[in-house]
């Protein structure tokens, strides 16, 4: 079968490797694992993208830079360079998603995946091509963009990633069906015995609950270790909660990084803390934990009991009650 796979974000590329970007190994492992099945597959994603796929990229340009615009005259320096950051993404998801309709019509390509944002159900509608999409994200607040999209292109086919998400959604969408998550488990190294410290990856925001990590390896007395995204060590969040207990010894924080240097430090870990304060999706670093041998243990939000088996995998913890496991 001849099959696209769309991911037309400029976080592919290999300057962004530093960058969260969940949906990059899920899609390049997808690549790989219908073309190891016998499958034409081709892949719409940036120029450097590493895959056994066939690779039809962007243009590089809007990778490498971010362009200014006549646009921005009269703005202060700093809202430039945002706005030239998020204007540069934005043709740059035009561009490779309208190239990679037409090539996929050109080779008739039986099924579109796409994996990215809303760009795609916009040139569908001309395409005209089966298309279907996964859904990253929970259900948006009534009052966002986001939300009208969801709305407009509810007759759209979606893929869910859990059950608690498509649950989330309440039926106001077309289900393809739920796919879990899943990594390449070659590419993490099993470590049976017991590591030295508590580990926490993902962003430095509320929801992730990181300032409950920090509460609960304070209290165990345990050092923790932190892998997060540089863009959000300027924000109040980490400012407040993150920063003060580092000057104090208590916790190491770390750039991200690639997933070489991930797999080993989450097999050298004693725990993963999940402490997510929102219905997350999935959340990958759960099962990147338990592809190590290393248990997680999270709060019962989201699809945590969908992917840990409560006293095996990790331990399952009712967020009003945070002294037991629960569910």
């Amino acid at each position: 079968m001849n099959i696209g796979l769309l991911l037309p974000s400029v976080y592919m590329g290999k300057k962004y490797t530093n960058k969260i970007f969940a949906p990059k190994q899920l899609f390049l492992d997808l690549a790989d694992g219908l073309v190891a099945r016998g499958h034409t597959v081709y892949v719409y994603a940036s120029p450097d993208t590493k895959t056994t796929a066939h690779l039809i990229s962007g243009h590089h340009e809007f990778i490498d830079k971010d362009f200014m615009s006549v646009k921005f005259k009269g703005l202060e320096k700093l809202t430039k360079k945002r706005y030239a950051h998020l204007t540069t993404k934005t043709e740059y998801e035009i561009d490779l998603s309208i190239k990679a309709y037409v090539h996929a019509k050109e080779k008739k390509v039986a099924i579109m995946h796409s994996f990215h944002d809303f760009i795609a159900h916009y040139i569908n509608q001309l395409a005209n091509l089966p298309t279907v999409y996964t859904i990253h994200d929970p259900l948006p607040r009534k009052d966002l963009l986001e939300y009208w999209r969801i709305k407009h292109f509810s007759h759209d086919n979606y893929i869910f990633i859990s059950q608690s998400h498509l649950k989330n959604f309440h039926g106001s969408v077309k289900s393809a069906g739920v796919a879990y998550n899943g990594v390449d488990i070659r590419k993490f190294s099993f470590r049976q015995e017991e590591g030295t410290y508590l580990a926490f990856i993902g962003r430095y925001i509320k929801e992730k609950g990181v300032e409950h990590a920090i509460s609960a390896s304070k209290s165990a007395g345990i050092l923790l270790k932190l892998i997060g995204d540089d863009a959000y060590r300027a924000l109040p969040y980490y400012q407040t909660y993150v920063l003060p207990h580092l000057k104090h010894g208590v916790l190491e924080d770390e750039t991200f990084f690639g997933e070489s240097d991930r797999s080993e430090f989450l097999k050298n870990a004693k725990a993963l803390l999940f402490p997510i304060l929102w219905e997350e999706p999935f959340g990958m670093v759960m099962i990147e934990a338990m592809s190590s041998g290393t248990p997680v243990i999270a709060y019962n939000r989201g699809s945590v009991s969908e992917v840990i088996r409560d006293g095996v995998t990790g331990f399952i913890i009712d967020p009003d009650n945070v002294r037991r496991p629960g569910k």
